[in-house]
Formats: C-alpha cells, sequence, structure tokens
C-alpha cells in the first residue's frame, strides 16, 4: 500500500500523515455511530464523514490537482459534494427528518447547487482561453536553426555599426561566399579602403536568439580605395550634347512593350546627369527635359528614361527613326541572368564585359548584393545591390577591369549569353555592376 501511495503522491509528508489520521478517526467514527439512531447520532455521522473526506484530501492531494496545479474548479466540486453527502447521510441516520425541508433546505436548493457549477465552468471556460502557455526552459525547444548566409547576415546586423565606427577605413561589409565549390561557405567579407587592417577582428560574435553564442569568420580585403562612377574625357561611344566629352558606353538596345515606334538604348545615368547625383526627374522624362544625345559623334537619339536612386543609375535614350543596328550588337531577347553563391569566385571567367571601342573583356563574379558608398560630383550615393567583378576570382588580388569611359557597359553570363547588369564603376580591386531587369521591367521595356 505504502509502495503505491509514495510512486503517485511522493514523499510521506507532515500534511499527509495528518490526513491519513484524520481518516482513520472518521472511519472509526462511522462504524462506531453506524448502529446507534439516537437523534445525536445523526450529526456525528455527517461530521465524521466529512473528517475522513477532509483527510483523503490531505492524503491525497493530487485528487485536487489538474494540469496546471492545484484546481478550484475540481476543490468546489469534492467541497459540493462532501455537503450533498453530509445531508444525505443527516437524513438517513435522523429519525424524526424525512426530508431537506425538515432540516430548513426548500426545493429550491438543487438550484443553488447548479447555478454554482455553472459560474465555475464559465470561469474555468474564459480563463482556458486567455492563458498563455507556460514552457519550462529545461524542455524547451531547440533554438532556430539558421544556415550560414542567415549567420553572417546576422553578425553583420549586429556587428556592422560598430566595427564601422571603430574602424573608419572599413567601406562596407558583405555576406561572402568563400567558395563556390562548398555548401554553406559564407563569411563575412569586410573591404577597407587601405592596407591597415590593424585590430579588424577574424572573427565575429553572434548572439542567438535562444542566449547562446556563435562565431563566423570573416575576410578582409585590403586597398579597395572609394567607389567611384566612370567615366573619360577622351572618347567613347555615348554622350550628352550639353557635355559632347562627358563619354559613356552602351549596355543594350530596349524596345517598349505597348509603344512599337520606340527604340532606344541603355547607359548610365550619370552620363546624362554629367557626373552627378540627380535624383529628380526619374523615370520618364518630360519633353523638356529630352535632350539630344550623341552616338558615335553624331546627334542621334533623345534622352527619354532616367533612374538614379539607391538601387539604380541608368539612363535609355530613344534613337532617331532610320538608325542601323551594328552587326555586332549582342542581342539578348529579354534573356536575364540572376546571380547566385554558385556564380562567386568560380574556378574559370563566367562573365564578360562588351564596352566602347569593341572592347570584350572575360571576369570573375567575386561578390554580390554587396551595399556601399559610390562617389559621383560632390557628393556620395549608397548602392545596396552592387555586384563586383574583377580580373581574378580572389577578392584580394582581383583588379578592375573597366576604365575610364565604361560606364554604361554591358555585362553578361558568358555560358548563358543572359544580361546581368549595367557598369557603373569601378574602386581599386574591383569593377560595380548593378542589375537592371526590374527597372527594365517598371519602365514596360524589354531588350531586344
Amino acid at each position: 500500500m505504502r509502495d503505491i501511495i509514495e510512486k503517485n503522491e511522493g514523499k510521506l509528508t507532515t500534511l499527509r500523515f495528518i490526513g491519513f489520521c484524520l481518516m482513520a478517526i472518521g472511519v472509526l467514527s462511522l462504524m462506531i455511530c453506524s448502529f446507534e439512531t439516537e437523534p445525536p447520532v445523526a450529526n456525528v455521522i455527517a461530521v465524521s464523514f466529512f473528517i475522513t473526506m477532509l483527510g483523503f484530501s490531505l492524503a491525497f492531494p493530487s485528487l485536487l490537482e489538474g494540469s496546471e496545479g492545484l484546481s478550484t474548479m475540481r476543490i468546489v466540486v469534492f467541497m459540493m459534494t462532501n455537503v450533498i453527502c453530509m445531508l444525505m447521510l443527516k437524513i438517513g441516520w435522523a429519525s424524526g427528518i424525512k426530508s431537506l425541508e425538515n432540516i430548513g433546505i426548500d426545493q429550491y436548493w438543487v438550484g443553488i447547487i447548479a447555478f454554482t457549477f455553472g459560474a465555475k465552468a464559465t470561469q474555468s471556460f474564459f480563463e482556458s482561453r486567455i492563458a498563455v502557455p507556460k514552457h519550462d526552459a529545461k524542455s524547451a525547444a531547440p533554438s532556430l536553426e539558421l544556415t550560414n548566409a542567415e549567420l553572417v547576415k546576422l553578425a553583420i546586423a549586429q556587428n556592422g555599426q560598430f566595427l564601422k565606427v571603430k574602424f573608419p577605413n572599413i567601406l562596407t561589409l558583405s555576406d561572402a561566399v568563400q567558395d563556390s565549390g562548398l555548401v554553406e561557405s559564407h563569411v563575412v567579407a569586410i573591404y577597407i579602403r587601405d592596407d591597415n587592417d590593424g585590430g579588424i577582428p577574424p572573427a565575429l560574435k553572434i548572439k542567438m536568439p535562444d542566449g547562446s553564442d556563435r562565431t563566423i569568420q570573416t575576410e578582409i580585403i585590403k586597398g579597395t580605395g572609394k567607389a567611384r562612377i566612370q567615366y573619360s574625357q577622351l572618347e567613347t561611344d555615348v554622350s550628352a550634347e550639353a557635355h559632347p566629352t562627358y563619354f559613356g558606353s552602351v549596355c543594350c538596345m530596349v524596345r517598349s512593350k505597348t509603344d512599337h515606334t520606340f527604340k532606344g538604348i541603355v547607359t548610365s545615368g550619370h552620363i546624362y546627369s554629367y557626373g552627378r547625383y540627380d535624383d529628380f526627374h526619374n523615370g520618364i522624362l518630360h519633353p523638356s527635359l529630352q535632350t539630344r544625345v550623341i552616338l558615335d559623334g553624331d546627334i542621334a537619339a533623345s534622352w527619354s528614361h532616367k533612374m538614379l536612386n539607391e538601387q539604380q543609375d541608368l539612363a535609355i535614350a530613344k534613337i532617331d527613326d532610320g538608325l542601323v543596328e551594328d552587326p555586332t550588337y549582342q542581342k539578348f531577347n529579354n534573356a536575364f541572368y540572376t546571380v547566385g553563391d554558385k556564380d562567386v569566385k568560380t574556378a574559370f571567367a563566367n562573365i564578360t564585359m562588351l564596352s566602347r571601342e569593341g572592347k570584350t573583356t572575360q571576369a570573375y563574379i567575386i561578390d554580390y548584393n554587396v551595399g556601399l558608398d559610390v562617389s559621383y560630383k560632390q557628393v556620395d550615393s549608397f548602392k545596396s545591390n552592387v555586384i563586383l567583378v574583377g580580373s581574378t576570382n580572389d577578392r584580394q588580388t582581383a583588379r578592375p577591369i573597366s576604365v575610364g569611359g565604361d560606364s554604361g557597359s554591358c555585362i553578361y553570363h558568358t555560358e548563358t549569353r543572359q544580361l546581368i547588369g549595367i557598369l557603373l564603376g569601378r574602386a581599386n580591386n574591383f569593377s560595380l555592376v548593378l542589375p537592371i531587369e526590374e527597372t527594365l521591367k517598371n519602365f514596360n521595356l524589354e531588350t531586344i
């Protein structure tokens, strides 16, 4: 008996011992008084029953406990049941009592009990609806598993601003792929303007949602220099009539999806703005702003669209009717290539740049989705989605593939021959490229 009690109720505490004693007293009293019929015995029987049940509740406390601990609903039911049983015992043993009315309880007593239980049931219902589940820290579910790329983004979010303040020579931080041949090989790429990497940590600590700490490796790219737009004062393909010596290159040709008469060329927006960061008049240009454009030394187009903002540096010139297409023009037929982890630091050059004077250059993608400031005349503009390309697949030893006058050049994926984007400018060891697919879609244009 004791083994069963110990298994279900725990140790035999003082309170439980008192409960067993009360049970023994109550049961003994019931046995003695059960053979008596004198008037006082009904009261003794009722009290003995109550003592027995009180002892039972103390000896077995789990009787009154629910899933969330002590249950008031169980207590109410237990006590009301005891009261009813005591009344029934009193009526059964008392010779002069025939019904509840004889002891002062009328026919409405059942309604009182029903009201009591109904009120308690209502309370329990609303408590269960608003209750907040309790979680034991020891049994809590494991923290959310993050991918290597997500850990790098979290590391940048937690440490990026602090690092830029402590090390002013940091140009930007990027969640860069270390090896495209490996799954989950992202590191925090830290691009610095000079060669002074003293104090920049080789790894960053990450505070996880569950309170634990993780670390992620960093890769420091020295001598990046300041990113800047590119142009040339010498010779190129595209320039504004107002600034004929401020040249750029052609990215691609486009046509309108709704106007069959529209055909244009895409180049850099800063060719239109003469090197300034001008975020006014973005979109379709007002007729007063549709100034003339020089192509290969001849006035043969007019500016029609411009977009200079955080994501873009692009302008479109509508070419005059009758202009003959160059037979060397690379057609894309509205096919675009989206850069991913697999394209970074590949073993072989995977992109091609087409720019002024018929120049064709092979290169590597060394990072993408990079955010950094780019210098325009008189102001810097932050660009949030830059693709970095270079002469080698190593971020530290790579060099830019573009020179002055290459702004607006075409960058496409060598294998698929799908368009990636437009050349923006350069830093000391890489060139800058911007995707243009979404911008052309917003203009309702498609590449030829």
